[in-house]
Parts: structure tokens; sequence; C-alpha cells
């Protein structure tokens, strides 16, 4: 019987790299006797669309992109229902979710990994109302609106640094929302939210802000912000360092609900694209995907 992987990638995501690394690795599968599916469309729909239909052609599937790419994957096998083994070959700025389970960031490394299988690990993913997956980060507040303000030109041309000017623009001028958080057999909870952090691991954007909560999402709350904070909010602008803050609130959980307390619209970015608006159920489902892995010594 013939093996077959389904590869997803991005075709139109930077300058064409992910397509190469992508019939690299079907040409190093086949010569271990296993054939392959490119999987690739333009818009997110279709992608989940197209993956969810070759699923039952598929013994494993691979990904091959940044956490965004891989949330539309891991999207459509929620979505699916499906248990199927993944490979990813990262291939983002971050990869926050590679990161954190020691994947190779070398294509070459990533390929050969995939095609020798040395371990597969079970992995946990956060799903938001049932139907989307959040590999890395979920946010909402006055931050997540900062990078919907900043251009694409200010970044290439500015960097960190645009953000921080927006941010600073910023300060003062949005005060925190009421937003009503109801976590897994606890009263519910309206808290003032200037900031909301939701994340699968314990670092974001290459920085550990948290400690270790295996099962669970780590969820961060950053309070008013005024000109008193200003120093430690701008060093949280160009680092992402959210510890040793008193003006943040942290929690860990392994579901919630989360409402907003008036009528004000909110709107949800996950893994750094626009999302859903509040209210958002929350769920982490451990255990729920098998992760092609290196070996541990």
């Amino acid at each position: 019987m013939t093996t077959t992987y389904g590869i997803f990638y991005n075709g139109q995501a930077g300058s064409g790299q992910a397509a190469t690394v992508a019939h690299q690795t079907a040409q190093a599968l086949l010569k271990h006797g296993i054939q392959t599916q490119l999987l690739t469309t333009p818009g997110i729909p279709r992608a989940i669309a197209l993956i969810k239909q070759t699923l039952p052609q598929l013994a494993a599937l691979i990904i091959i992109g940044g956490d965004g790419t891989l949330n539309v994957a891991m999207t459509a096998l929620i979505q699916a229902e499906a248990h199927i083994r993944i490979g990813i070959i990262p291939m983002g700025t971050v990869n926050n979710f590679a990161t954190r389970y020691q994947l190779p960031t070398d294509p070459e490394a990533a390929i050969e990994l995939i095609c020798t299988q040395p371990a597969t690990q079970s992995v946990g993913m956060l799903v938001c109302n049932q139907r989307r997956a959040v590999v890395s980060s979920l946010t909402f507040g006055n931050l997540a609106d900062i990078s919907n303000e900043v251009r694409q030109s200010e970044k290439q041309r500015f960097g960190k640094l645009s953000y921080v000017y927006r941010a600073i623009r910023h300060i003062g001028h949005n005060k925190s929302l009421p937003i009503r958080y109801q976590f897994k057999h606890e009263p519910s909870h309206t808290l003032k939210t200037w900031f909301c952090l939701i994340t699968t691991t314990k670092s974001v954007g290459g920085y550990v802000y948290s400690a270790s909560a295996p099962g669970k999402m780590h969820i961060s709350l950053l309070n008013n912000i005024g000109w008193r904070q200003v120093i430690p909010y701008i060093w949280f602008a160009l680092t992402g360092n959210l510890q040793h803050s008193k003006a943040i609130t942290q929690l860990t959980a392994t579901s919630a609900q989360i409402t907003s307390a008036t009528s004000q619209s909110v709107t949800t970015r996950i893994d750094g694209d626009p999302a859903v608006k509040l209210p958002i159920e929350l769920s982490y489902l451990a255990d729920r995907f098998e992760l092609i892995v290196p070996a541990t010594s």
C-alpha cells in the first residue's frame, strides 16, 4: 500500500522559498518510498478546505512556514476532527511553536528529521470557539490595535521602533476595558484590561515571560498604562518582556470564556492576524497531535 504525505505551504509568502523547500521535501521523501501531495492555494478559507478534502488520503501532514501557516493547517485538522501525524519545517520570523518543541530551523535538518522520524510526541493545542486553532498567541486590547495601525512600510523602515512610536501615542488616551473572565469551576471575574495576551507557551517573540504550565494556556493582563509606567511600557514594546511588572496580572487555565462587560466591540488577533470578536470560548486540548520531534538523549 502506498504511503502518501501532504505538504502544505503558502506559495505566496516571501520570495517563493517555501515552494522550493516543498519540492525539496517531496524529493527527499520519495527516496524513502513515500509519495507526496503538494497542498497550496491562495486564501485561508480555500486552504483549510483543501487540507480537509485531502486528509483521508494522507498518512501525515508536513507544514512549511511560521505560526500563521501552522494556524491554517491545524485549524483544518481541528475542524475535520482529524488525528494525523504532523511534521514541521519552520520558515517563519519567530516560530514560537517550533521553538517550544526544539525543532530544527534549518530546512535541510528539518527535512532530514521528517524523513527519518526518530521520535514523535503528543502535543496540545489551544482552540478558540471549537473551530480555530491558536498555535502561538491570541491578543486583544490596545496593543493588538497598534499592530493594525503599523504599516508594512513603517516596519520595513523603522523595525520595532515603529511599534514604540505607535505605543507611546496610545499612552493615556485609551483606557482599560472591563472584561469578564470565566474559568472552569470558578466564579466569573470582571477585570480591567488594557491589553490581554494569551499564549500556548511560556515565551512570545522569542522572550520567556512566564513560568511553565504544561497543559494550560498562559493569560497575561496589562492594566491601565499612564506616564508613570512609560519606561517599563517602552521596554515591553521593545522586548515583549512582561516579567517583574506590577501592571501585569498573570493567570493559567485549561479553559476560559471571555466577554466584553460593555457594549464596546472588541476584536481579537490570533497568531498575528485579525480574528473573531468577543465573546470567545477557549479550550486547551491536551495530546491533540502527534508531532515528529528529535530523539531525546
